[in-house]
């Protein structure tokens, strides 16, 4: 009897390590698309330099969540300007500032008691917002010309969502943000930066 007893000892500890580096395994990381906007016509622009500053400073706390996001809203703006706004030459200077890129979280009420444990409501709001601005700037600092962006979009889930869950729903408003404000950008240039523009 010792033999077997010994064999089923061992099975039954072999099975709870198992249970417990399978809980211990953490989930498995998404791998999300970069955003990158190189697939846009340049913005080219009669100006001898082009930077970018981004005067957005993320909390980094509740409830701002846009520095937890696959691709930070500020982040995309900035990869925005390095696509699509090119320097050909000129004595001025170009200058993109970033804002506002920011994701909110705003909490919702829920079903309670015994109706909400068979009900599963949307218990978070997500705001986004990014706005920023696209100034020439003369020789000697004085802004000649600027143009301003801004996007806005709302997003909910539901109560128990999971963290990959949330994190889609952030690249999601990303992404429509920046094609609403890419939109409103150039349109804007088109209008008010026509002494400004440059041909390659």
């Amino acid at each position: 009897m010792k033999p077997v007893r010994h064999a089923l000892a061992s099975v039954f500890t072999a099975l709870a390590l198992g249970v417990v580096v399978s809980c211990a395994t953490p989930p498995a990381q998404q791998n999300f698309p970069e955003l990158s906007y190189r697939h846009l016509p340049p913005i080219n622009l009669a100006v001898g330099a082009f930077d970018i500053e981004n005067r957005y400073v993320p909390p980094l706390k509740d409830p701002n969540v846009e520095h937890r996001a696959p691709v930070p809203p500020y982040n995309a703006a900035r990869q925005w300007g390095i696509d699509r706004i090119k320097a050909l030459g000129g004595p001025d200077r170009a200058r993109l500032q970033i804002l506002d890129a920011s994701i909110v979280e705003v909490p919702l009420a829920v079903t309670g008691g015994v109706r909400g444990m068979f009900t599963r409501d949307q218990a978070a709001r997500y705001d986004g917002k990014i706005e920023m601005t696209l100034e020439i700037l003369d020789p000697n600092g004085r802004r000649r010309a600027f143009v301003t962006g801004r996007a806005n979009r709302s997003e909910t889930v539901a109560e128990g969502a999971p963290i990959a869950e949330r994190e889609r729903v952030w690249l999601t408003m990303t992404e429509e943000m920046m094609r609403q404000l890419n939109q409103e950008m150039t349109q804007n240039v088109e209008r008010y930066f026509a002494n400004y523009m440059a041909r390659p």
